[in-house]
């Protein structure tokens, strides 16, 4: 067993995991040189855990320092996505995660066609305000034609 007692990590586990880091000696991280999701977090599935894929950055955490608390969240000091070093990981609430992300500056809201599940681009909600405010044109017209709910012609 490695790390704190646990009970599903093996010594080839730690092997393989070991196998993907990258140590950088400036700043102390060790990346992940191997499969990131979209956001750059570090993915790994361990043979022996039923084909689960980890973040892992998540199974660094459970590797080195113990199981991770339902509800808890696995944050970084360094802010760098692709560290897995467990001295950089620590355990936050949601709350704590959102505040550590507003806090580091990396807090951005999307808005119009940026949002995921915006329907019209901005030179159709364009056109849309146009044609509405020269008049003897329906906002369910305007729906019918831009082929969106009534409400995202109200919004």
């Amino acid at each position: 067993m490695v790390g704190r007692e646990s009970k599903m990590f093996t010594s080839e586990d730690y092997s393989l995991f070991m196998s993907k880091v990258q140590p950088e000696p400036n700043t102390g991280c060790w990346f992940w040189d191997k499969s990131l999701n979209p956001a750059g977090y570090g993915k790994i599935v361990f043979n022996g855990l039923s084909g689960k894929i980890w973040l892992a950055h998540r199974a660094s955490y459970e590797l080195f320092k113990g199981e991770i608390p339902k509800g808890l969240h696995v944050l970084h000091k360094c802010d760098q996505p692709a560290c897995v070093n467990p001295d950089h990981l620590w355990l936050g609430t949601n709350e704590e995660n959102i505040q550590d992300r507003i806090n580091k500056g990396r807090s951005f809201r999307s808005v119009g066609e940026l949002a995921g599940m915006s329907k019209l681009k901005l030179f159709q909600v364009l056109e849309i305000r146009e044609k509405y405010k020269k008049g003897n044109i329906s906002q369910r017209t305007l729906a019918k034609e831009y082929n969106v709910h009534c409400s995202a012609i109200c919004n």
